[in-house]
């Protein structure tokens, strides 16, 4: 049996970027109190974070997706994102 998605199909890879871009505010959040600049820091990291989370979702609806497991690191990815934005608006 031949794969019919396209080969630029989203894979875990397309939503591997949003959560690395998140990956340094939420260490500091959680391991420290974060300072004014790592809060300007944080909201400039969580605006990339979702221009990257646009951008694999463009390639999900142009493309498709390939396995379940990108489901679940897109999963993964939105929650690590709505978690940070809630930690941000709230202080």
């Amino acid at each position: 049996m031949t794969d019919t998605m396209s080969p630029r199909a989203a894979t875990e890879g397309t939503w591997a970027l949003p959560l690395l871009a998140l990956a340094p505010a939420a260490l500091v959040r959680l391991f420290t109190e974060p300072s004014t600049p790592w809060l300007a820091a944080s909201w400039v990291l969580v605006a990339l974070s979702a221009a990257l989370v646009a951008a694999g979702w463009s390639t999900v609806l142009r493309h498709g997706t390939r396995t379940g497991g990108a489901w679940a690191t897109c999963l993964l990815a939105h929650g690590a994102f709505v978690w940070n934005v809630i930690a941000l608006v709230r202080q």
